[in-house]
């Protein structure tokens, strides 16, 4: 797994995204990233991966409302291990449908940076209410930490 000064790393590489604007499987610096491709950025500017070791196969931007199979959380568990505790440059999954559709880095002091539809790449507090249901219950359904070379 990867040490806690890489996924300080890995943190702060995230933040050199803000204010890209969200666009649906796009991942270019200043253009356009979702939340997904943000995690792979994050770890390829980090210098914890090379460009494009992680490839992902095109997808709808409304795959979450119609499908229940958790093939985004597939992605990440294939690379992150889920752990208990929460550190800079751990990935946060959320819930938003029917599956888990929506990601976060962590970057530290409860906050996170992540990219959202009409708002770009931004930092929002992990206590926000945009992570939670209508009914008040938090929509985060696992802390993934990259696991690096095996």
């Amino acid at each position: 797994m990867i040490t806690e000064e890489q996924g300080k790393k890995i943190a702060e590489a995230s933040k050199t995204w803000l204010g890209t604007r969200h666009i649906n499987g796009a991942r270019v610096k200043g253009v356009g990233v979702d939340c997904g491709m943000l995690l792979i950025a994050a770890l390829e500017d980090s210098g914890t991966i090379k460009k494009d070791d992680i490839k992902i196969k095109p997808y709808s931007n409304e795959w979450h409302l119609h499908h229940s199979e958790e093939w985004f959380l597939f992605y990440v568990q294939e690379h992150c291990d889920k752990v208990d505790d929460m550190r800079p440059g751990d990935f946060l999954m959320y819930q938003y449908g029917r599956c888990v559709s929506h990601a976060a880095v962590y970057i530290g002091n409860g906050m996170v940076c992540h990219s959202v539809i009409d708002q770009g790449v931004i930092l929002t507090d992990i206590n926000d209410v945009m992570f939670l249901d209508a009914k008040g219950h938090s929509r985060l359904r696992g802390i993934y930490r990259y696991r690096g070379d095996e």
